[in-house]
């Protein structure tokens, strides 16, 4: 079908196996293993943690379990359950030790985000995936190899490798997928980032729990199949076109964007796909480079950086992080015990997916705006519930058994746990848009 001008094809391209190859390429390689890293640590914490006891007691010259140890206690004393529910509460640098491995992933991805930019401009976002898989495959090389070694620091500089490449992917791999999508297809094919980071961040959840990777021996693998997206991506995505805009702007390659386009839409008349790359690169060829200092003077660009900025800020500080990275530590605050924190993890997993996909859906009929709004602002009152919950929790005489009736605020589990989900439902219906 031609378009209205009778000079190319129609915006209403269907996807071609070339088209869902490279998607399926670069949001396995790339948005998968983000979303995986964020959330491999979270099933396993209390496993890892005692780990870590132990690696701190022999290398403080200590004797570990099983006997009740010699050395210091804090590090070498063997732990009971509830010992051991309680152990990063009560051991200050361990808690510490922890809360690093997690920051370096957000605090990694800073430096990959803003470096980002120059690399995809550089290199293009098809190489720079490509060359973005070393640091993950360092990452996983090192946190797999961490307890074989007795090092946690190969533990945190394994994740922080990690984080580079997570904001290295947050980067290029939404250009790369926006970039090689037909007009017809391209809000599509855009989300298939944030669903991939989801699913992955539940595949981790589910892969941490005891009855599969979570346990003192095998949580090293659990780490170390960070490694698989990045080794398929590093065989596929070289056979995989490249951005025909980048070819097209970048390598004035304009036979290499044709070629793109063909496989990608499979299309032997792409006249209609040049000439809108061609009018975009025409419109900016000749305009001045934007600098730092033009997006505070100049009045649009200014407003333009306020609302981005406040997007972010109010994103990234809704506390989201902390749900993906200590869900199970709050559920077990709350009074749920052994592996009954896990599997409402695994639930908080699936919510998440299922709002993510709905809202790909909703985002349409509603509109960006309104589920921001509504997201922000019942997240609010939700993060409100739940710290009211806990502290009522704690105050009532928590136990070891749940649902504990000793408990006079025993109905604040339930509400601490309602207060989680409902939260998780609205940020993956306004806010991650």
């Amino acid at each position: 079908m031609k378009d209205p001008k009778g000079t190319g094809t129609s915006q209403s391209a269907k996807p071609t196996l070339w088209l869902a190859f490279s998607v399926f390429s670069a949001a396995f390689g790339s948005s998968f293993l983000f979303g995986y890293n964020i959330g491999v640590m979270n099933a396993p914490q209390n496993i890892i943690g005692l780990w870590i006891r132990r690696t701190k007691c022999i290398s403080n010259g200590g004797t570990p379990e099983p006997d009740d140890g010699t050395g210091e206690a804090l590090w070498c004393r063997k732990l009971n359950e509830q010992d051991e529910a309680e152990m990063f509460v009560k051991n200050v640098e361990l808690n510490t030790l922890w809360a690093m491995i997690n920051a370096f992933i957000p605090g990694g991805a800073i430096l990959g985000a803003v470096a980002s930019s120059f690399i995809v401009g550089r290199f293009g976002p098809k190489r720079s995936m490509i060359m973005n898989n070393t640091l993950a495959l360092l990452s996983a090389i090192l946190t797999s190899l961490a307890m074989t070694a007795g090092s946690v620091e190969m533990l945190i500089i394994g994740r922080f490798f990690a984080g580079v490449n997570s904001g290295i992917s947050a980067g290029v791999t939404p250009t790369y997928l926006n970039e090689i999508s037909p007009p017809s297809l391209r809000g599509a094919i855009g989300s298939v980032h944030q669903l991939s980071i989801v699913t992955a961040i539940w595949v981790s959840q589910i892969l941490g729990l005891p009855s599969i990777l979570g346990t003192s021996e095998l949580w090293p693998i659990l780490l170390g199949l960070a490694a698989v997206p990045a080794v398929y991506q590093l065989v596929t995505l070289p056979i995989c076109p490249d951005s025909p805009k980048y070819l097209y702007f970048n390598r004035q390659d304009r036979e290499g964007a044709e070629q793109a386009i063909k496989k990608l839409q499979g299309s032997t008349n792409v006249a209609t796909e040049i000439a809108l790359i061609k009018e975009e690169y025409d419109k900016v060829k000749d305009e001045p480079k934007v600098t730092i200092g033009d997006l505070f003077s100049d009045p649009f660009l200014r407003r333009i950086l306020f609302i981005t900025l406040m997007m972010m800020i109010f994103q990234n500080f809704s506390g989201i992080d902390a749900v993906m990275f200590y869900s199970t530590a709050i559920f077990r605050s709350a009074g749920l015990t052994g592996d009954t924190a896990l599997y409402a993890t695994i639930g908080v997993g699936a919510v998440n997916v299922t709002m993510t996909t709905i809202a790909l859906f909703l985002v349409e009929r509603a509109g960006r705006r309104l589920l921001m709004l509504i997201g922000f602002s019942g997240m609010v009152l939700f993060l409100i519930s739940l710290t009211i919950s806990l502290l009522l929790f704690k105050s009532g005489n928590p136990g070891a058994e749940f649902p504990n009736t000793a408990n006079t605020y025993a109905g604040a589990a339930y509400a601490s746990m309602v207060s989680v989900f409902s939260y998780v439902i609205l940020f993956a219906s306004g806010p991650v848009r």
